[in-house]
């Protein structure tokens, strides 16, 4: 891939709800879990990253523009809006595509809405529910607030979700079909329900202290800490976005996405998958691979996750010369939009010459040989960089993006 640029980019998350703020509190080391609030129906003390509720504040969006949709729906408006105002673009309707991942749509409605039909029966349902709720709608509100008549797609491939929709859509833009696209993803998972259906699955920290719950890559990780977000890019074609004077923020140079075919939660131990994913974009992005030496992990600090990308990295920096670092510990796990908050990152690293810290890490694990940048941001200067997205499922992304 030579041909996509990015020229927007807007976040929604639980350490900031614009990509300034996001970035600023990635280098101040601001760790945004907390305690959930006390419900009495989940297990010991239950710690999530929340995006606060004024995220809405942030927006330039009309009210019209959010009336009658869910939150995941409104994260991923108000990161477009962030991220189309960012590129000054207005794109073509007929060849902009729209592609949000998403894992479970507007889950937390749907169990709030199943209690309340439990409790008052038929006269508590809204006649909206599947309208607000179903995982196309963060894509759908984005099309119909700015008229977008170019391919609308939801993708659902678990945590790999934002980037599996950014690969996606650089293709189409590659090939021709497209010339712009609005990609990433969006979260709102945090529903009691799921917070305990992931417990008792073992795939949550269970470490009462925020400061030390989520610790990627370290030698006495015990689980992720749920989060939520949404992360949005505007792409071009590069052609177009140079002829109308756009600044171009990034290309998109190669992507790659494999499927384990091993387990539903867990990675396959020998990381063979992931390394194919990971060596299959950067063999796509051409020579962009000589300069890639960055990896902003998926590492969301899951025993066996982490061990297998561990793995993973090590085997594709065989020379154990990879500068890795991972921004869980600061916000959470936010599953499908993770990879693109990732993406984010890494991009407005690039710019500024510096990798934000790992938080949370204190021992790294000596099974691993990379340089993970820890404590404090590093000043680094890098022109390309991998990002990585595994998911349930043995979903398995990853993109390299240059300057």
């Amino acid at each position: 891939m030579e041909h996509v640029a990015v020229t927007g980019v807007g976040v929604v998350s639980p350490i900031g709800c614009t990509v300034e703020s996001f970035w600023r509190n990635l280098l101040d080391g601001k760790r945004a879990i907390a305690p959930m609030s006390q419900d009495a129906r989940v297990s010991g003390n239950a710690l999530w990253a929340a995006v606060s509720d004024d995220f809405l504040k942030q927006a330039a969006l009309p009210p019209g523009a959010l009336r009658n949709t869910d939150r995941f729906t409104q994260f991923a408006m108000v990161a477009a809006d962030e991220a189309l105002r960012g590129a000054r673009y207005e794109p073509p309707a007929e060849r902009t595509a729209v592609i949000i991942g998403n894992t479970m749509g507007g889950f937390p409605f749907v169990a709030e809405a199943q209690t309340r039909f439990l409790e008052g029966g038929w006269r508590a349902v809204t006649p909206k529910l599947m309208a607000l709720v179903i995982p196309n709608m963060a894509g759908a509100s984005i099309a119909k607030h700015w008229r977008l008549h170019g391919p609308q797609l939801a993708i659902s491939t678990a945590c790999a979700s934002s980037l599996d929709a950014i690969g996606l859509a650089s293709g189409m833009i590659e090939r021709g079909e497209i010339d712009a696209a609005i990609a990433g993803g969006t979260e709102t998972l945090l529903s009691p329900l799921v917070y305990e259906s992931l417990v008792r699955a073992g795939a949550l920290s269970r470490n009462a202290d925020a400061e030390r719950a989520s610790r990627p890559f370290d030698v006495e990780r015990d689980g992720f800490v749920m989060g939520d977000g949404a992360a949005i890019v505007v792409l071009e074609r590069a052609e177009r976005a140079t002829a109308r004077g756009a600044s171009i923020l990034a290309r998109i140079r190669g992507y790659g996405s494999v499927a384990d075919a091993y387990h539903i939660t867990s990675p396959d131990p020998s990381a063979k998958y992931e390394v194919l994913a990971m060596r299959d974009a950067l063999a796509r992005s051409g020579d962009a691979a000589d300069d890639c030496h960055v990896v902003y992990a998926h590492a969301t600090g899951t025993i066996v996750g982490d061990a297998a990308e561990s793995r993973a990295i090590d085997t594709v920096y065989a020379d154990g010369g990879a500068v890795v670092t991972s921004i869980k510990g600061h916000l959470g796990h936010s599953m499908a939009s993770s990879g693109a908050m990732c993406a984010i990152a890494g991009i407005t690293g690039m710019h500024a010459g510096i990798i934000p810290p790992t938080i949370g890490t204190e021992r790294l694990d000596p099974a691993t040989r990379f340089d993970l940048v820890t404590s404090r941001p590093r000043a680094h200067s890098y022109s390309a960089f991998q990002v990585n997205a595994f998911g349930f499922g043995g979903q398995n992304a990853s993109l390299v993006v240059t300057r």
